[in-house]
């Protein structure tokens, strides 16, 4: 308590001493900072790209893009430009527009990037005109692969307790159809030999071969994912590990027990919890990206995963409502808004929306769980970071260009508005829709991001 009230005190020799333009900082700063949460393919990257395009677009083109965005009117910005973050690297948004350019999707997010989009808007009230002429509104944005955030997790557990529920979740749901090759593997190896550097590799690169593949058919909850990522920090080669039969893991003298538990451990303390102090503890708003369609095009039960995937996720954040102490003083911050984003709305007719909104809504049903009792503002949300798909003929077509090139017109059945609709073995194929040459203005055409923003920043007023 004796550090807090010295803390505070400090802070308020500091605004004291500050005179003109600091002064003006520090009274007339107005600063969100935002986490984007989504797991691989959810789209985080094309809705940065986005939102970076559409803004500069606003307040530096005039284009009337984000109608429903009251909270910063384009008549009142005077400036708006990209700062860095310290310790993050700067978001690869111009990078991003040129793979565009050249007909390709921007690519997945495979380290931390971090940005400040700052907006100086003319001050109207007219006393505090003359005092502070403008003020800034400070967007702090992070980005980090979805990979990461489903390792975070790991953290309350040891390592013979993640073995054991690993091997519980690749024998059951989606994953079990992927892991076949897997087993087969563990099951010819030979344990009672020592783990030696090269044994520990054979093993690690068969595990890896699986996440590989699981992920490439649509399962969401894999670990650990930064195995995933040629970019991590980890190195997963040098001190991998893999879940092990219960025959070991309930043996703690056995060699590849051991070997793997300080594996383990070096995973937690040297990877694990660093990342979340770094990068999942200062947000005060979050954007959850769910891409439904990755589900409805395999299964029913890629779909179940999903809603648990984003149950466990929930347990990653601190949710609760930030007071100005805890924010400047204390430098503590609490998630109090929570916006759950179903992306690439555009991919199915408008007439489908509904059940892919009510959909939605049920998918997040234990994430949601997780805010009983807790002070916090949630809605969920459709959007579209680019429009690529036109009307069709009728109210269940649409339009777009294939990836050969074609312009085609597909028609489609009602997708289920909850998991119980949803047939078992049935699935939904989701339209393979290349790059449109107009793609600024397809960015620009994009729907429900000025909705979404205007949530967070606002007071959660909807239209």
């Amino acid at each position: 308590m004796q550090k807090n009230i010295a803390t505070f005190f400090d802070k308020t020799r500091e605004i004291a001493s500050l005179t003109g333009d600091k002064l003006s900082s520090a009274f007339n700063k107005e600063t969100h900072r935002f986490t984007i949460t989504g797991l691989s393919r959810s789209g985080k990257s094309m809705l940065f790209t986005s939102l970076i395009t559409m803004l500069k677009s606003r307040s530096e083109e005039g284009y009337a893009c984000l109608p429903l965005l009251r909270y910063l009117p384009p008549s009142q910005v005077l400036d708006m430009h990209i700062e860095p973050i310290d310790g993050y690297k700067p978001f690869p948004h111009i990078q991003n527009i040129e793979d565009l350019e050249n007909g390709q999707w921007p690519k997945a997010t495979e380290e931390a990037f971090g940005f400040k989009l700052v907006v100086r808007l003319k001050e109207t009230a007219s006393l505090k005109r003359h005092v502070l002429p403008h003020s800034d509104v400070v967007f702090e944005f992070i980005d980090y692969p979805g990979e990461w955030v489903t390792d975070i997790p790991m953290l309350s557990k040891t390592y013979a307790h993640w073995s054991d529920s690993a091997w519980a979740q690749l024998s059951s749901g989606p994953q079990q159809y992927f892991a076949n090759q897997w087993k087969a593997f563990v099951n010819q190896f030979d344990f009672e030999q020592e783990p030696t550097e090269q044994r520990i590799q054979l093993l690690v690169n068969a595990y890896r071969d699986y996440l590989v593949d699981a992920k490439a058919n649509g399962i969401s909850l894999l670990q650990p994912g930064s195995f995933l990522l040629e970019s991590s920090d980890f190195d997963w080669q040098a001190f991998g590990f893999t879940p092990l039969p219960s025959s070991i893991t309930s043996d703690v003298s056995h060699p590849w027990f051991n070997i793997f538990d300080k594996h383990f451990a070096k995973f937690q303390n040297g990877w694990l919890t660093p990342l979340k102090q770094s990068i999942f503890k200062e947000t005060d708003k979050q954007i959850i990206l769910v891409d439904l369609f990755e589900g409805l095009n395999h299964s029913r039960q890629h779909l179940y995963q999903l809603k648990e995937t984003l149950s466990h996720l929930a347990d990653t954040f601190v949710y609760g409502q930030s007071t100005w102490f805890s924010r400047n003083v204390l430098k503590k911050e609490q998630i109090g808004k929570v916006a759950f984003v179903a992306t690439k709305s555009d991919l199915i007719p408008v007439s489908q929306r509904g059940n892919l909104l009510s959909l939605l809504m049920q998918i997040t049903e234990g994430a949601r769980a997780r805010f009983d009792g807790k002070p916090i503002q949630f809605e969920h949300f459709l959007v579209s970071s680019m429009q690529v798909t036109d009307d069709g003929s009728n109210e269940d077509a649409i339009r777009y260009k294939d990836t050969d090139g074609r312009y085609v017109e597909s028609t489609f059945e009602p997708i289920p508005s909850t998991l119980k609709e949803m047939e078992e073995g049935s699935h939904f194929p989701v339209p393979d829709v290349s790059v449109p040459s107009d793609y600024k203005a397809r960015i620009l055409a994009g729907k429900g991001v000025d909705r979404l923003l205007q949530f967070l920043l606002g007071k959660g007023e909807q239209e």
